[in-house]
C-alpha cells in the first residue's frame, strides 16, 4: 500500500513541476491574479537567452523576466506566449532574439504591458 501511496504522490508532484517555467519572472505584475505572463519556447538550452540584448547591458532572459514580467518555460511543444489573463499567442520565430522581439511586440500591445514596453524603450535608449 505504502508503495501506491508513494507512486501517486511521485506522479501528481512531477505533473506539477511540467506547469512550472524553468526561468522564472523576476517581478510579478500585483494588478492581475496571476501577475506574470509565460514565454513557451522549443529551445532546450537556457544559455542561449543568456545573449545580450542589442547593444545593452541586459540579457535576453532578463529583459523579458525583469521588464516584462514574463517567465520562459523551455523544451515546449511550440513558441507561444502566454498572457496573464490565459490568451495564446503563437510565436513565429525559433531564433531566440527574434523570439524575444516578437514577444516584447506581442506584449508591448498588451494592456499591461503597453507601460512595461514603455518604460523598457525608455531606458533602453538611455544606452
Amino acid at each position: 500500500m505504502r508503495y501506491i501511496v508513494l507512486f501517486i504522490w511521485l506522479f501528481i508532484q512531477s505533473s506539477f513541476a511540467q506547469d512550472i517555467p524553468e526561468m522564472k519572472v523576476y517581478v510579478k505584475n500585483n494588478k492581475m491574479e496571476k501577475g506574470f505572463r509565460v514565454l513557451k519556447t522549443t529551445i532546450k538550452d537556457s544559455l542561449v537567452f543568456k545573449k545580450k540584448y542589442k547593444e545593452s547591458d541586459y540579457t535576453l532572459d532578463y529583459v523579458l523576466r525583469f521588464y516584462y514580467a514574463t517567465a520562459i518555460d523551455l523544451d515546449s511543444d511550440k513558441n507561444e506566449l502566454i498572457s496573464m489573463n490565459g490568451l495564446v499567442f503563437p510565436i513565429e520565430s525559433n531564433i531566440p532574439d527574434e523570439i524575444i522581439e516578437e514577444a516584447m511586440s506581442l506584449i508591448g500591445n498588451m494592456y499591461y504591458g503597453r507601460k512595461e514596453d514603455k518604460d523598457f524603450k525608455r531606458k533602453i535608449q538611455r544606452y
